[in-house]
């Protein structure tokens, strides 16, 4: 196992829990810096150094950042040697699918939303339901992949699952329904029991409401 150190400025609930539980999983050595984004933390000074564009997560090690959340968990699971994402081959395709798919179709979905739902424009409503409905067309997506197997990926959980079910917490401040079908809530259930995600959720404190 590896001997770094890492600091994770993260914001409680946001996507950067993923990177706090995966850090718990591996057993390693790291430091917190609550980063909140709610309490404008993200704009100070001295994180703004860290990432100029003021945005979580991030993670320092040995005087480097790293920036983007996808490429912050392969990182890290590859140098611990970590089972949520595969070595290589087809197994880690498909791995890697899910997780980017977290990353950058589902969580921009919801930013969206949340982007929208802060708008001020005249007409902001319709553009509103169109995003939630592509939200829930995602979450249909999920739930087929999930017909025949517990996990995005089979019978083993993989570090799209973390990061999906993180980010199925942030489903309650959407202002329009989101659906999320029963297969896809009883794998967050799956998840959250994990040790490592309740120690996330504890010291974040953080409750998860979307769990079946």
């Amino acid at each position: 196992m590896s001997n770094s150190t890492y600091k994770l400025y993260y914001s409680p609930g946001s996507c950067s829990m993923a990177i706090h539980v995966l850090l718990n999983e591996v057993g390693a050595n790291f430091s917190l810096e609550n980063t909140s984004i709610k309490e404008g933390k993200n704009k100070s000074e001295e994180f703004l150094k860290i990432n100029p564009r003021g945005q979580v997560p991030a993670l320092a090690e040995d005087g480097k950042a790293m920036l983007e959340g996808g490429a912050i968990l392969t990182y890290l699971a590859d140098k611990h040697n970590s089972p949520l994402l595969p070595k290589d081959g087809w197994a880690r395709a498909q791995a890697l699918q899910w997780l980017m798919f977290c990353n950058s179709t589902l969580h921009p979905a919801y930013s969206r939303c949340f982007w929208l739902n802060r708008s001020t424009e005249a007409g902001k409503e319709a553009f509103l339901a169109k995003a939630a409905e592509w939200v829930n067309r995602l979450w249909q997506d999920v739930e087929a992949q999930l017909q025949n197997q517990p996990y995005l990926c089979g019978n083993e959980c993989t570090l799209g699952d973390i990061l999906l079910t993180v980010i199925a917490n942030w489903s309650t401040n959407v202002p329009l329904p989101i659906t999320i079908g029963p297969k896809t809530r009883a794998l967050f259930s799956r998840v959250i029991a994990r040790p490592a995600y309740q120690k996330a959720l504890a010291t974040e404190q953080v409750e998860y409401k979307m769990a079946s």
